[in-house]
């Protein structure tokens, strides 16, 4: 297999549009009050399709990723009934681009995202896997929960801002009963995007 590895710098943050100095450009975490107010858009979706295209770039043919979600809730901004995105990266006929710490997702998987610069940025989620929340049942319990793209429990809104992917020792204590539900993460969400409105 023919493996092309990217390591994402700053420079290379915009395939197709020249460069624009954003947090979606890093794997810098935001805050939650970032998260919601960089974002153009907010939903919850569920990935409906998943496929991958060579594209034209300012630095050569690439691979793109796009990720089709069905709508089933808008938070923030416009949305049609399916929304579409474009990320730097994926596999076809055995040649691969690896960008790291690039969110995966599959078909029928339902997530809460946080969307800016889609098409512009090669990774359109605010934060890269910060910007990306999975909707999970608790198992036996039947109770919907959110957890964040490392699969670590989302306990509260301010925990957006934490690493992901290390497997700290906080993490081990991190409960689905104790996690956010879905709707209590969307409400959290709603009252931000109310306040930041409402800001002079």
């Amino acid at each position: 297999m023919n493996f092309r590895r990217l390591v994402v710098l700053a420079a290379m943050a915009l395939i197709g549009g020249g460069v624009q100095p954003a947090r979606a450009t890093s794997v810098v975490a935001p805050s939650f009050p970032e998260l919601v107010a960089e974002a153009q858009t907010i939903v919850r979706g569920k990935v409906r399709a998943i496929r991958c295209a060579w594209v034209d770039s300012p630095q050569g043919r690439v691979i793109k990723t796009y990720v089709t979600f069905a709508v089933l809730k808008r938070l923030k901004g416009p949305t049609a009934e399916e929304l579409t995105l474009q990320f730097l990266g994926g596999e076809i006929d055995g040649q691969s681009m690896t960008v790291s710490g690039m969110p995966q997702f599959r078909v029928g998987q339902i997530e809460i995202i946080f969307v800016a610069g889609n098409g512009m940025r090669f990774c359109p989620l605010i934060g890269m896997m910060h910007g990306r929340y999975h909707v999970q049942t608790e198992e036996g319990a039947q109770r919907e929960f959110v957890a964040r793209d490392d699969g670590v429990p989302l306990e509260s809104e301010s925990d957006v801002q934490l690493p992901q992917g290390a497997g700290g020792l906080g993490d081990r204590f991190k409960h689905a009963a104790s996690a956010l539900t879905p709707e209590s993460f969307e409400q959290k969400i709603a009252e931000e995007v109310m306040r930041h409105a409402t800001l002079p």
